[in-house]
């Protein structure tokens, strides 16, 4: 299990989010069906309205990733909700099953809330990310796509991070527009394998 920097939440908190995440997934596989957190159990923090995506892999290839950037529901709930859409509900992948779960590794991701960055043109903005490898949303008259902080595993240059995001919002790698929206974030997570600490 896994832990980055803390923004607001310890890792104890961190691990009850975790656990939040595996019980939402083994919930669906029992006659009963996913139970919602029992809310008198957790702290104040973990009760507040909090924003977060749930990432899934199965032999370290993604399996779903589905979440939120704005907080409205309480963190615990949230959790939940969106460790069950990961598992079930992310069209890019078939839903997963009993025989993933072995190899199953749970990511859970805690977002700060998204500052508007000013830049005026795309080299400012590759200009501010070769320094800060924080989450970026990008929106237009027309599409929006985020990337956790973690996509700078994969894609460590700013172009390349950049050009990727731009492709998953429709756009083509070299849109750039007077209308284009930047919005940066960090995120508090946690990561564990589905069976660990049962």
């Amino acid at each position: 299990m896994s832990v980055t920097s803390s923004q607001n939440l310890n890792k104890g908190e961190l691990t009850q989010l975790l656990d939040i995440a595996r019980e939402a997934i083994r919930g669906h596989f029992s006659e009963e069906g996913p139970k919602s957190p029992q809310l008198d159990l957790y702290g104040k923090k973990l009760l507040e309205p909090g924003a977060c995506f749930v990432t899934l892999t199965v032999h370290e290839e993604l399996q779903g990733c589905l979440g939120s950037i704005n907080a409205h529901t309480p963190l615990v709930l949230e959790v939940h909700n969106k460790a069950i859409a990961s598992a079930y509900q992310d069209r890019r992948f078939m839903p997963l099953t009993e025989e993933q779960l072995d190899h199953l590794m749970i990511e859970v991701s805690v977002l700060s809330e998204p500052a508007v960055l000013e830049v005026r043109s795309e080299q400012e903005l590759l200009d501010y990310l070769s320094n800060n490898k924080v989450g970026v949303i990008l929106s237009d008259n027309y599409g929006q796509a985020l990337f956790l902080p973690q996509v700078w595993e994969q894609l460590p240059k700013p172009h390349d991070f950049i050009r990727h995001l731009k492709i998953k919002a429709g756009w083509k790698p070299d849109h750039w527009s007077s209308s284009m929206t930047v919005k940066t974030f960090t995120v508090t997570s946690i990561e564990g394998k589905y069976f660990e600490a049962i």
